[in-house]
This record gives structure tokens, C-alpha cells and sequence, in this order.
């Protein structure tokens, strides 16, 4: 994807994510909710993690000769990111199996679909050109590098994924949990996430790294 479209678009979608998480934490504080008010908070590392990619557009734009290294860069800080969410979520999840916390289960799903839509309305506005990004579980083991390949698009992407992986689980998790009884699978589900999060910043670390120390050339 273009840098200058792709800046425009993570402008839109740090837009939407920050009047997300403002409206959540506002409601929050007034209805009492925890949950919601923590998820707030958790969209606002969300834009934060949008605006190392606008950042990075932002240069990338300016520099047009060091497009590829801005973009790599991007992709990797972004990836140590990411790296550092799937972690929190796994040793949250772990921590859950010995100190398990009372489930307002309404609650917690209403928020998850909160999530869900968000991140579903934020796909849309980064638009259609993810034609590599599907590949992301396997593609460290099909090629190298493709020259066409925007990490720093690809790590935007990523982000956005792994929040609306996380809502599809924890919706799943919690109906369970709250129809058949299985609380259980909260902990489970939420450190099966953890670990996929983790593989896709894995692979992007070590694509964006082969760039920045020049071992594409």
C-alpha cells in the first residue's frame, strides 16, 4: 500500500479508536464498569501502536529513498509491540488459572462485541490491499522478502487483527463459560491468542530485523 494512502487511513482508524476509547472510559466510570473502562484504556495502547505507523508514514513520505528502511522500522517496532501484548495476555491468562476472578458475564461480552465492532469497521477503512498479510502464519517459510511488502502497512494490520482475534475468543470463551458453565476455557482461549499473537510478531520481527541489517541485498 502506498505510504501517503496508508497514512490518511491510519489517521482515520487513530480517529475512531480514540473517540472508542474515550466514549468506553466516560461510560465506564459512569455505569461502574470495570470492564469496559479497562478495555478503554486497552484501546488507548491500541492508538498508540496506529501511531508508530502513521509516524513512520509520515517519513516515509518525506524520505521517499529510504522508504523501504521506514517501513521495515515501523514493522519492527510495531512487532516488539505486539510481542509485548501477546505476552500480557498469556500471563494474565496463566494467573487467571490460580487466582480466577468472578465473571460478570453480560458485562464482559457486550464489551467484547464493542471490540469486535471496532475493529471490524477499522479492517474496512485500512481497505483491501492485505493480499500478503493472509500468509502471515507461513510466509517466513515460503519466501524471504517480498519487495512489495509494506511491514509498516503489515504491522498496522496485525494490531488490528490481534484485537479482533482476542474479541472472536473471548465471545466464544465467555458464552460458554456463561451458558454451559466451562469458565475454564477463558484462561485456555485467552493463552491460545496469546501464543498466535505471538507467532505472527515472531515472523514479523524477523522479516523487518533481515531489512534493517540489510540481509535481503
Amino acid at each position: 500500500m502506498d505510504n501517503t494512502l496508508l497514512k490518511n487511513k491510519t489517521l482515520i482508524v487513530i480517529i475512531i479508536t480514540i473517540l472508542t476509547m474515550i466514549a468506553e472510559i466516560y461510560y465506564g466510570i459512569i455505569t461502574h464498569s470495570m470492564a469496559l473502562t479497562a478495555d478503554g484504556f486497552h484501546m488507548g495502547t491500541h492508538a498508540l501502536a496506529l501511531g508508530i505507523t502513521f509516524i513512520i508514514c509520515v517519513f516515509a513520505v518525506k524520505y521517499q529513498d529510504k522508504t523501504e528502511k521506514f517501513n521495515a522500522l515501523g514493522g519492527y517496532t510495531s512487532a516488539i509491540l505486539l510481542g509485548f501484548t501477546s505476552l500480557a495476555i498469556i500471563w494474565e491468562s496463566v494467573e487467571r488459572f490460580f487466582k480466577p476472578l468472578s465473571i460478570s458475564f453480560g458485562e464482559a461480552v457486550l464489551v467484547a462485541v464493542i471490540g469486535l465492532v471496532i475493529n471490524v469497521i477499522c479492517v474496512f477503512v485500512m481497505g483491501g490491499n492485505h493480499h500478503h498479510n493472509h500468509s502471515c502464519h507461513s510466509e517466513e517459510h515460503h519466501h524471504e522478502h517480498d519487495e512489495d511488502e509494506n511491514l509498516n502497512y503489515k504491522a498496522a494490520y496485525l494490531h488490528i487483527l490481534a484485537d479482533a482475534l482476542t474479541s472472536i475468543l473471548a465471545i466464544g470463551a465467555l458464552l460458554l463459560g456463561k451458558y454451559y458453565g466451562w469458565v475454564f476455557l477463558d484462561p485456555v482461549i485467552g493463552i491460545l491468542g496469546g501464543i498466535i499473537i505471538a507467532k505472527w510478531a515472531v515472523g514479523l520481527l524477523l522479516t523487518s530485523s533481515k531489512i534493517l541489517l540489510g540481509f535481503n541485498n
